[in-house]
């Protein structure tokens, strides 16, 4: 009794809604619970049918979803009306079919067949100790498949939602089995793993089964339904203030450079994590319409005022999990060691657990093990402060209150004060948590060097704001107790629900938010399309080239991304096509080789190129041109002939430019992963080749990407052959060895000195060499990404003296689907490389008298 009650002080218990009762779903109460007027269904149908169009909008976590909410409302306006006693079944049936409607009927099949396998063991008619030896056994073959240790007759595609649906929820559920003597039907079965819309979100809270049971309809329908509409609509716009921090207010530590910018990375860093609270609340709304009146799965969390507390209100569903199947039964196996002891332990054993099963949930989720020094450190800290917390609440008490509190301003005070620390340390804390190595997180520290300005006080004020208002009392304390209360509060959600939704929907109407001047146009605009920032975009790039997994690691959407990412993406990974040179350039392709992409034949010639044979000497009357650029140029995810550069050549043979009848020779020296400086070594061979004209084909922040650069090189002790460089990057005073984001950090504010040195190099040696110079920008398929440099490299090729073409529109009315390789790779598709090719045929056309001239010898 002494542990049951001390549990209960330090917090330590799972949060009850007062909605899940005992109550079987098949009693008289539930009956009478389920039924609902058509007046309140029409009420009900027109905020869903807003909330629909608010969906797609703003395109809320995709195309997927917004199909997928559309077919669950629906269903919901069929289950609302379907006998009580036929509506778990029916909610059953609809959630399978959301995986085929998702993942097609071959993935579904697999799944459930999977699924069936592993709750059937569950119910085998055998001990426990067998049963729970063949789960184990079965875990352990499909995990050995998720590793790729062993073949699969199945799509990797159903790995992140097969995973997301069995790897905490079975445990729960067997938990269940084992302890509640309560029968299980198929329907409740079936329900609670195919859970609609899990085939959409990998990422899904860990609903508990008793709770899922018992809330089945343990309230009035109506109010249930009008709960789950008012959640979706608080996760949109969770959703839409994490879009306005990740694409907005995010840094890269190595944009970190005054105080003000560490603030602002500090607090934009753990808000990101607005997406996760975001996507809970849509779950748990929509599961509402279906009669499951489930708890909240977050409860404030920016007001949290100790760390207990934070642990209490964030991912509320996380710590119920911990506490029901590791913790409780951990403290009472201790509570031989006495109560203080027992807490202590079996809270760091739920912390390092917590730890390990993030891991395993990486594991499902991305195929790898996530297994870092910050990871651990930061589970281990605040597992440490939760249990400095808790001995303090088991030794002073916690502050409760069943009645109406006497407002005390010196109270306010001191809870507004714990509060705003507490937001400000776990901000710090999170920051270390998500930050590449515990090097970067030390450097961000060094911007407090840097000058102080009064946009430091932004950000802080800002949060002090929301806390003093957040933390104000409630002006209707006690109303879920008094039924005219409830009624006015009920009704006033509607307003502000319906208010919140007209608003949004409102703002997110072209006609409308253009006339609010371009800069609301712009901001409302980026927010109304779910895509990669500029920070992510930047990363993503690197996975392509270097095989990197440090993606933004947990509430990112290049997360995702990387979660639906077959591991076998880039099956040829350029590991057969690639070689070290060791000096500048590092890297270059090998000289005739042939390597096998899932997108057909990658084949080199003799001069490391990816193109057909070339004569070393240019042909009489012959316009050969190399082509420099990354990736995009080199052709990943297009088969041999396929790329731009090759319709291009095949086009200026056709119907050629310029005065007489030239020929035509387009060089491909497109190599995955280069940057602007190694474009420097790359036109070395473009000489040696006797190449007349260079198109050079920019595809983004060259600014950063040239910065980036020459970090790394120094970081790698690389010499470097080009003076003004080194000019640079001596005033900047970057050295050999330097730490790669503090070179960066240094070499940023010269960056575009530096690119004007990688164009003027490139455009005075070609003068020289008689050649034609043209520098053409290709943005990425993502319209608006990696173009906010555009200007500033267009104005620099320009000063050099390159003719410019800008050819920022090429993708503009054609669906991303048709223009893209596939979601986690944004390369340009075959049809891409067709248009690059007629679109930049069309544009060197209107400047061939300048280009194409007579020919000089």
């Amino acid at each position: 009794m002494q542990v049951s009650n001390t549990i209960k002080t330090t917090g330590m218990t799972p949060n009850v809604s007062k909605a899940v009762t005992s109550q079987s779903p098949s009693g008289s109460g539930a009956q009478n619970n389920a039924r609902i007027s058509i007046g309140h269904f029409a009420l009900v149908g027109v905020q869903l049918l807003l909330v629909l169009v608010l969906l797609r909008q703003f395109q809320i976590e995709g195309k997927a979803f917004v199909e997928l909410a559309a077919y669950s409302f629906a269903g919901f306006a069929v289950h609302a009306f379907l006998p009580l006693r036929w509506r778990l079944p029916f909610f059953a049936l609809l959630s399978l079919g959301s995986i085929a409607l998702v993942l097609g009927a071959a993935n579904a099949a697999w799944i459930i067949t999977i699924g069936a396998a592993l709750v059937g063991i569950c119910h085998l008619p055998v001990s426990v100790r067998l049963r729970t030896l063949l789960l184990l056994a079965a875990g352990g073959l499909l995990m050995a498949q998720r590793a790729a240790w062993l073949p699969i007759p199945w799509s990797e595609a159903i790995w992140p939602v097969l995973g997301s649906m069995f790897m905490f929820r079975l445990i729960g559920y067997y938990y269940d089995l084992r302890h509640d003597k309560a029968p299980v039907t198929a329907a409740q079965s079936i329900g609670y793993f195919a859970m609609l819309p899990n085939v959409t979100f990998p990422l899904f809270p860990v609903i508990d089964f008793k709770t899922y049971r018992r809330s089945h309809y343990a309230g009035d329908a109506y109010a249930g339904y009008q709960k789950g509409i008012d959640w979706i609509v608080r996760g949109v716009v969770h959703l839409i203030l994490y879009r306005v921090f990740y694409y907005h207010l995010t840094l890269s530590p190595s944009e970190v450079v005054a105080p003000a910018d560490l603030v602002q990375f500090l607090v934009a860093n753990f808000m990101l994590y607005l997406r996760v609270s975001g996507l809970f609340h849509l779950v748990v709304g929509l599961l509402h319409l279906f009669g499951f009146q489930l708890p909240e799965t977050h409860n404030r969390y920016l007001l949290a005022s100790s760390f207990t507390d934070f642990w209490r209100r964030i991912n509320i569903y996380w710590k119920d999990f911990m506490q029901k199947i590791f913790y409780f039964p951990a403290v009472f196996a201790l509570k031989r060691l006495g109560t203080t002891r027992a807490v202590i332990i079996a809270t760091m054993y739920v912390f390092v657990l917590t730890w390990f099963l993030h891991s395993y949930q990486w594991f499902w989720l991305r195929g790898s093990w996530l297994f870092t020094l910050q990871d651990m450190l930061f589970w281990a800290v605040l597992g440490v402060l939760v249990v400095l917390n808790s001995l303090y609440e088991i030794k002073y008490g916690r502050r409760r209150s069943l009645g109406a509190q006497v407002f005390s301003l010196s109270d306010f005070a001191v809870t507004v004060a714990k509060t705003y620390a507490t937001f400000w340390f776990i901000c710090v804390l999170w920051s270390f948590w998500t930050s590449e190595s515990v090097s970067d997180w030390w450097l961000l520290w060094s911007a407090l060097g840097g000058p102080f300005t009064l946009k430091v006080l932004l950000f802080p004020m800002l949060a002090l704001v929301i806390i003093v208002v957040g933390s104000l009392p409630s002006s209707q304390p006690g109303a879920s107790r008094n039924p005219q209360a409830a009624l006015k509060l009920l009704r006033r959600e509607r307003l502000a629900t319906v208010a919140i939704l007209a608003a949004l929907l409102t703002i997110s109407v072209e006609a409308v938010h253009t006339q609010l001047g371009s800069q609301v146009a712009t901001t409302v605009h980026s927010l109304r399309s779910a895509h990669l920032s500029r920070l992510d975009n930047a990363k993503l790039e690197r996975g392509y080239y270097e095989g990197l997994l440090d993606v933004g690691r947990f509430n990112s959407q290049l997360w995702e991304v990387y979660a639906k990412k077959p591991t076998n993406w880039l099956a040829a990974d350029f590991t057969g096509l690639k070689r070290f040179t060791g000096d500048f350039v590092q890297t270059e392709l090998i000289p005739s080789a042939v390597s096998e992409s899932q997108y057909g034949p990658i084949t080199t010639n003799r001069h490391g190129l990816r193109d057909q044979a070339y004569a070393d000497a240019r042909p009489a009357n012959t316009w050969r041109v190399a082509v420099l650029g990354p990736s995009n140029v080199m052709g990943w995810g297009v088969p041999d002939g396929g790329t731009f550069e090759a319709l291009l050549e095949i086009q200026l043979n056709k119907t050629p430019l310029g005065s007489g009848h030239q020929r035509f020779e387009l060089l491909n020296f497109g190599v995955p992963g280069y940057q602007p400086p190694q474009q420097m070594m790359n036109f070395d061979r473009a000489q040696r080749l006797q190449a007349n004209v260079v198109l050079y084909v920019a595809t983004g922040r060259e600014l950063t990407r040239s910065a980036v650069y020459l970090a790394e090189v120094m970081n790698k002790r690389l010499a470097i052959p080009y003076p003004a460089l080194q000019a640079i990057v001596d005033k900047a005073g970057v050295t050999p060895g330097m730490d790669e984001n503090e070179a960066h950090k240094r070499l940023q504010p010269l960056a575009e000195e530096i690119l004007k040195v990688v164009y003027q190099d490139i455009a005075e040696r070609g003068r020289l060499a008689g050649m034609r110079l043209v520098w053409a920008f290709l943005p990425q398929v993502r319209n608006g990404s990696w173009q906010e440099e555009t200007p500033d490299a267009l104005r620099a090729a320009k000063a050099a003296g390159f003719h410019t073409i800008n050819l920022e529109d090429i993708y503009q009315g054609h669906p991303i689907e048709k223009t893209r390789l596939a979601e986690w790779d944004d390369h340009p598709s075959a049809f891409a490389h067709r248009l690059i090719a007629e679109r930049l045929y069309r544009e060197l056309s209107l400047q061939a008298d300048q280009l194409f001239g007579p020919i000089r010898p």
